[in-house]
């Protein structure tokens, strides 16, 4: 049997890549900035080495040394989105990955991952970070493969369009391309019990129904071809364009975080700490990413192309 495929998680928030892994990759290291998002991590997957790292001081010593196959990188999209003003690399938020592309020359041709691999929003692919990661790529040997996918393309009754890239410096499968599933009914990702007797937090407030509802994209459970607008990191605090919300017995109500991890594609076995506040929840789901976009992006890569994680829907 092949070994499996050594991964390091850069941006790694609370384990959408580790979830999407499957058997045919070991994680050798998890790395955040977020404290929080790694104690949700370390509660899902107590197995992996995850430890909160400063990623604009990260030396290419440390990055080589974890001898990764595979760097998987989701770095902050704000910088690269309208509503973050498309900063680019001059925002704040981008120094970390501005950092890593920085000390990536640094690292020795012997010593650097066979596979790289990134996401983010659709805005990144015309950026200079995506320009500046593109030229080191190829200037090091790398093949590169680019496209953007959907949940919605995999059946998954959710849109979150995202950019994904693929390097290799072996042979990349010779099509990124797939069969569109037709898509799922919302119903199989949704808690009933929840739209039967909602509790008043995830209620929306009559006044705020009658002011802002018709902005809304609120969604009938029982529609066969309803599907979600994509969850961001403000909903639950922001009412306009941060996520959709769904018909139920009292009224309106938000998803709860459970029924977005699943539309994400995360396991049913996945969880949150206790004492962790529904707000954070929200927002770390909305920075989180498609499990099932990541695993059809792996699948892509000619060596440990198809993970075999279990069904997340049996």
């Amino acid at each position: 049997m092949t070994p499996p495929l050594k991964a390091l998680e850069l941006f790694c928030g609370i384990g959408g890549f580790a979830a999407a892994a499957g058997t045919n990759i070991r994680i050798a290291g998890a790395l955040d900035q977020s404290a929080v998002a790694l104690a949700v991590y370390r509660w899902n997957f107590p197995e992996h080495p995850a430890r909160q790292a400063d990623l604009e001081k990260i030396t290419a010593d440390e990055l080589a040394g974890y001898g990764a196959d595979l760097w998987w990188l989701s770095p902050p999209c704000q910088p690269y989105t309208v509503r973050g003003r498309k900063r680019d690399l001059d925002d704040p938020r981008a120094r970390s990955l501005g950092h890593l592309l920085a000390v990536f020359p640094e690292i020795p041709p012997d010593r650097l991952p066979i596979h790289l691999a990134l996401e983010n929003v659709p805005g990144f692919a015309l950026s200079q970070a995506r320009d500046r990661l593109t030229s080191l790529l190829l200037k090091r040997g790398y093949q590169i493969r680019e496209r953007h996918l959907c949940p919605t393309e995999l059946g998954i009754p959710s849109r979150r369009p995202r950019y994904y890239l693929s390097a290799s410096r072996l042979p990349l499968r010779p099509s990124f391309s797939f069969e569109e599933r037709p898509l799922r009914p919302l119903l199989d990702f949704l808690d009933l019990s929840l739209n039967d007797d909602p509790p008043p937090e995830l209620l929306l407030a009559p006044e705020v129904l009658t002011r802002f509802g018709d902005g809304f994209r609120i969604l009938d459970p029982d529609e066969d071809t309803a599907y979600t607008t994509c969850f961001t990191g403000g909903y639950g605090k922001s009412l306009m364009h941060a996520g959709s919300y769904l018909r139920c017995r009292d009224g309106v109500r938000h998803f709860a975080p459970h029924e977005i991890a699943r539309l994400l594609g995360f396991p049913v076995s996945f969880r949150f700490p206790e004492k962790l506040s529904l707000r954070k929840r929200w927002k770390l789901l909305g920075n989180s990413l498609s499990v099932c976009a990541v695993r059809e992006v792996l699948n892509g890569f000619s060596v440990h192309a198809c993970p075999t994680a279990p069904s997340l829907f049996p």
